[in-house]
Parts: structure tokens; C-alpha cells; sequence
């Protein structure tokens, strides 16, 4: 015991020494705290209306099925053009903002803030934050831009369109809608506010506002992104999958930054309060009887050509959503016209699937709406069980993707994680009935590679079986994720997700593009190439590939008289005719080995 004093007494007197706390802050300063805790309350912030929404949703929906078996089925086109009808009106009449963002070719489309998948608005409002080119031609830079769109507005306009969506019946699922009702949370918190206030209290709040009010771009993505993966965290119960995910979804192809860390504390807190309020299973699916994967080679080949099937229905899926989506713009310039017609397609499709299920003694009308309808939760619960037979779920499969791809093109408020999910869970149940394997062992490892094709999440993917089922389950989840992202790694459900453009416009038809410097160009001025008369472009730079440091140097507003080397890069403003036309000028030089001027 004394030894046991003695130790204790050493460890005390160490700790109280002054080398540790004068490490701590160097290590830990004083904006890393000021994070940390605003993580904390972030997390806090957005577990609330996300984990009501995560409990009305369902509850509305079971009450409209309750309805619709007690009247005739047609009935259901009722509470689906009501859904509507809210959602449009929300765009309409409510202030709402347009987000631009980049597709995978740098042109810029825009985007209507309530409509649609809410995770493609909260990658585009991420990067809103972001300063950029065409903003600083604007005058603009950084989060002042960001501070120009709605916050809470937003996130209350979201949570009333979701749920007339999805508690209607609308296709689709809650992450989409929840991690944009998150960033706006997070970003409302984080707004500098001049306060209607004097005297006393104003000087009093003074400080602590300061303290918590940012005009740092990093600063404000970090809280956005914990309030997105706070909001994934309370509607998976996978913290852990959650931060990692919202960093993947916004950081597609990009190194992982510091910010995991606040969203990991996000993640945690809401996933405690979740913990507290329980209700129901806190996480997304309901398990009674965990199967664990069987350690049988004929396991994985089945794993094997089931990934393949999954990530080509992924892909087409993908396409079809845009597809679909394409059509509705370009045929209905009403947003009224598109969101009733939608809700009507998509009454069509719940019609037709219950012909074919309940109508044949397959499946009651309350099960078959569900198939179809809203988030599919309960479908995916009884996938999972082992109560789908191969009919049900090709049914299931080809109703769903209709109905989320009429719902979420026609401006519908919902997500298509879920319902990617969904598509992996048919396509696994219908193995399954097939095969001599619980249906539980192959519908794990399809979801883990639709959300891979679908999102482009892989370590998100990975995580997420590990987190909702066992560690058991990481070999075959790992095979599902690289059939996946070997097949569907360039075809990504959501549009804005950052890449490098070589390409980008600052306007429609109007774009910022880089050339690189050919042989024919070398040690040439721009004066002897005279781009802005012969090809109507103008150089708004020159990367330098050597300096005259001997370091790469980046020269703004170059002078006329640059030489310019092989190696460097020339950045070009013009509109894309006239940039097409100078790169095809380019490239017919260099081919018939006539100097490239």
C-alpha cells in the first residue's frame, strides 16, 4: 500500500508541474477549445429537430397507411399531392435562395435550397463558404457570401418539406433532408449578429458574441460539417460512420482534414442524447437475430456477383435520377406543375406495385405501400429478417427506384442514401432467396456497396456494417467496397462533390480555364501571341513552372511582355466557344507540326 501512496503521490505532484500546463495550450490553443466546445453545442443544437423528425416522419406516414386501408386504395393520391402541394408552396412563398455549384465538368448550375436531395444543397452551401474566383470578380470573399443565405429559415423550411414529403408518402429518404437541416443550424450559430440591444447587457454579451461569432472559412466549414455529421450520427446511431462520412461526402478525393476531429465530438453528443431519449431502436434498422457471416468460400463468390449486380443497379439508378430529373425541368417550368405531376407519378408507381403484390395475395396493403412509399425503413427491417420472397423484392426494387427517382426529380424534399440502401437490400433479398444463406449476410455487404457506388464513401461504407451489425461483417464489407468503387467511382449521385476542374465557369457559358504552355509557345510573349484579338480570351494569370526564385510561382494580371516556358500554365478567361476554339486551334497546330501560335 505504501508503494501504492508513493506512486500516486509521484503522478500527483508530476501533473501539477508547470512544463504540463504550459504544453497543454501550445498543443491545444485557444482556438481548438473554442471548436471543440462549439462542436459540442452544435451537436447539441441539431440532435433536437433532427431526432423529431426522425419520429414524426414515420409516425405520420403509419397514420396515412392506417387511413388507406380503411378506404379505397386510390385514395392515396389524396395525402401525395398534399405533400406536394406544402413543398411547393415552401419554394414559392417561403425565402427561399439559389446555390450555385460545379458538376464533374466545372459548368455551373444552380439549385433551388429546399427542393430535392437536402445533401447535394448542404455540399453546395459548404463550399459557399469557400472564397473563390467568381466571387472575388464580385467583390466577395469567404463566409460573407454564405452569410447572404438563409440559416434557420432554411432549416425550418426543410424539416416542414420533408416531412409533407415523406409523412405523404413520397419516395426517399431522412440523411438527405437531416444534414442540410444540420449545416443550416450549425451556420445560423455560427452568423455574426448586430444585437437590437444597449446599455449593459450589450456591453455584457459583448465579449462572449465575439468569442463565438466567425469570419474564418475554416472555422465556419468545421461547425458546418459537425452539424452535418451530428445529423447523420441521430438518424444511424453510427457515430463513428457519421463524421467520416460527412467528411468523405464533402472532401470526395481530398485528404481528410483536422475538422474530423469537431465532427467526431458532434457525432458523440448527439449519439448520447439519442442514447438518453431513447425511443424505439436507436439505431437505423431493427435487428431481433443477428446472423453472422458464414466463414464459406461459396459465401463470398455469392458476395462476389451480387456486388457486381448491386453496383451496376447503382449506376443505373444514377442515371435514371437524372434522367428523370431532366425531364421534369425541362418539360415543366411550373415548380407547381412539377411537384403535383411528380406526386402523381409516383401515386402511379405505389398503384402499380400494390397490383402486383397485395393484389396477388403476396403481401398485405399495408405492407405494399410501404415497399414503395416513403423511407422503406420497415421494408429494409423485413429484408434483413428474412421475410421478402424473390418476387417481393423485384417488385420492391424496380417500384422503389421509379418512385424516388419521380419524387426527388420533380423537386420532392428527401435523400437518396436511404433509398440506396434500399436498392442494396432488394437486390440482396432476392439472392437470398435463391441461395442457402440468411438473408442478413448478403444484404450487409449490398448495402455497404451501394452506399459506396451510390456516394462515393468508402470508408463510411466500411464502417458502417461494423457499427450497425459486427465486426464480423468488415471482410465481406470491404470486398463489397472495392466492386464498388472500382465500377462506379466516376458516376456519383451527388453532383456538387468537390473535384479539380481544369475547366470551371464563373457563369453559364462563360468559364476560367487552364492551358498548358506547348513547345511552340516557348520563350514567346503574350504580346507575340495576341490571344485576345485573334481568339477573344483574356490571360488572367500565368503559373510559372519555375519562378525567378526557381520555385513555382503564380503571376496575376501578367504582364504583356512575359515569356512564357514550357511547363507553365496559362489561365484563360473567355466564353466556351471561344475556349474551345483556341484549345482545338492548339491541338490542329501541334498536328500537322505547324508552330502552335
Amino acid at each position: 500500500m505504501s508503494r501504492l501512496r508513493d506512486g500516486l503521490s509521484s503522478l500527483s505532484a508530476w501533473l501539477s508541474t508547470r512544463s504540463l500546463r504550459g504544453r497543454l495550450p501550445t498543443r491545444f490553443d485557444r482556438e481548438n477549445r473554442r471548436l471543440v466546445i462549439q462542436s459540442a453545442l452544435v451537436g447539441a443544437a441539431v440532435w433536437g429537430p433532427v431526432f423529431a423528425l426522425k419520429l414524426a416522419v414515420p409516425a405520420v406516414f403509419g397514420a396515412v397507411v392506417a387511413w388507406l386501408e380503411r378506404v379505397p386504395i386510390y385514395w392515396l393520391v389524396a395525402p401525395l399531392l398534399m405533400g406536394a402541394a406544402v413543398v411547393a408552396w415552401a419554394v414559392t412563398r417561403g425565402r427561399t435562395a439559389t446555390i450555385a455549384y460545379y458538376d464533374q465538368d466545372g459548368h455551373l448550375h444552380e439549385l433551388v435550397d429546399v427542393e430535392g436531395d437536402g445533401l447535394e444543397r448542404a455540399i453546395a452551401l459548404y463550399y459557399a463558404a469557400e472564397p473563390s474566383f467568381e466571387r472575388a470578380l464580385l467583390g466577395k470573399e469567404g463566409v460573407e457570401v454564405r452569410w447572404e443565405l438563409p440559416t434557420f429559415s432554411l432549416a425550418g423550411r426543410k424539416f416542414i418539406a420533408t416531412l409533407a414529403t415523406l409523412g405523404s408518402g413520397g419516395s426517399g429518404g431522412l440523411e438527405g433532408s437531416v444534414a442540410l437541416i444540420g449545416e443550416g443550424i450549425a451556420a445560423a450559430m455560427f452568423k455574426p449578429r448586430s444585437l437590437a440591444i444597449s446599455g449593459a447587457v450589450r456591453h455584457w454579451l459583448r465579449k462572449p458574441l465575439a468569442w463565438w461569432s466567425t469570419s474564418d472559412t475554416d472555422h465556419l466549414q468545421a461547425a458546418q460539417l459537425s452539424g452535418v455529421a451530428a445529423a447523420i450520427a441521430t438518424l444511424t446511431g453510427a457515430p463513428f460512420m457519421s463524421a467520416f462520412f460527412a467528411a468523405e461526402v464533402m472532401y470526395r478525393r481530398r485528404p481528410l482534414v483536422d475538422k474530423l476531429l469537431y465532427s467526431l465530438i458532434s457525432t458523440l453528443v448527439a449519439y448520447f442524447l439519442s442514447t438518453v431519449a431513447h425511443v424505439g431502436h436507436r439505431t437505423l434498422f431493427a435487428v431481433e437475430t443477428l446472423y453472422l457471416p458464414p466463414d464459406d468460400w461459396r459465401y463470398y463468390g455469392v458476395v462476389l456477383i451480387m456486388s457486381l449486380v448491386v453496383a451496376l443497379s447503382s449506376m443505373a439508378f444514377v442515371a435514371l435520377r437524372r434522367m428523370v430529373e431532366s425531364q421534369f425541368h425541362q418539360r415543366l417550368h411550373s415548380r407547381w406543375a412539377r411537384h403535383l405531376t411528380g406526386a402523381l407519378l409516383t401515386a402511379l408507381v405505389a398503384l402499380v406495385v400494390v397490383a402486383l403484390t397485395a393484389g396477388r395475395g403476396l403481401a398485405s396493403r399495408g405492407e405494399a405501400l410501404h415497399l414503395v412509399l416513403s423511407t422503406g425503413g420497415v421494408t429494409i427491417d423485413r429484408a434483413l429478417a428474412g421475410e421478402l420472397t424473390l418476387t417481393v423484392a423485384l417488385v420492391a426494387l424496380l417500384g422503389k427506384m421509379a418512385a424516388t427517382a419521380t419524387t426527388i426529380g420533380s423537386g420532392g424534399s428527401g435523400g437518396l442514401l436511404i433509398p440506396s440502401l434500399y436498392l442494396g437490400a432488394m437486390v440482396a433479398a432476392a439472392f437470398g432467396a435463391v441461395v442457402p444463406f440468411p438473408a442478413m449476410t448478403l444484404i450487409v455487404p449490398a448495402m455497404t456497396v451501394s452506399l459506396v457506388s451510390i456516394a462515393n464513401v468508402p470508408l463510411a461504407a466500411m464502417l458502417l456494417p461494423v457499427e450497425l451489425f459486427s465486426a464480423h461483417y468488415l471482410p465481406p464489407a470491404l470486398m463489397a467496397v472495392i466492386v464498388g468503387t472500382l465500377l462506379t467511382q466516376g458516376t456519383p449521385v451527388y453532383r456538387p462533390q468537390r473535384e479539380g476542374f481544369d475547366n470551371r465557369q464563373i457563369a453559364p457559358g462563360v468559364a476560367v480555364r487552364r492551358v498548358m504552355v506547348p513547345a511552340r509557345w516557348d520563350r514567346r510573349t503574350l504580346t507575340d501571341l495576341d490571344l485576345r484579338r485573334r481568339f477573344n480570351v483574356t490571360v488572367i494569370g500565368v503559373l510559372e513552372l519555375t519562378g525567378e526564385d526557381g520555385r513555382a510561382q503564380v503571376r496575376l494580371d501578367p504582364s504583356a511582355t512575359l515569356c512564357l516556358t514550357v511547363g507553365d500554365t496559362v489561365v484563360v478567361l473567355g466564353t466556351e466557344e471561344d475556349l474551345d476554339r483556341l484549345e482545338a486551334h492548339i491541338q490542329s497546330r501541334l498536328g500537322e507540326g505547324a508552330p502552335a501560335t
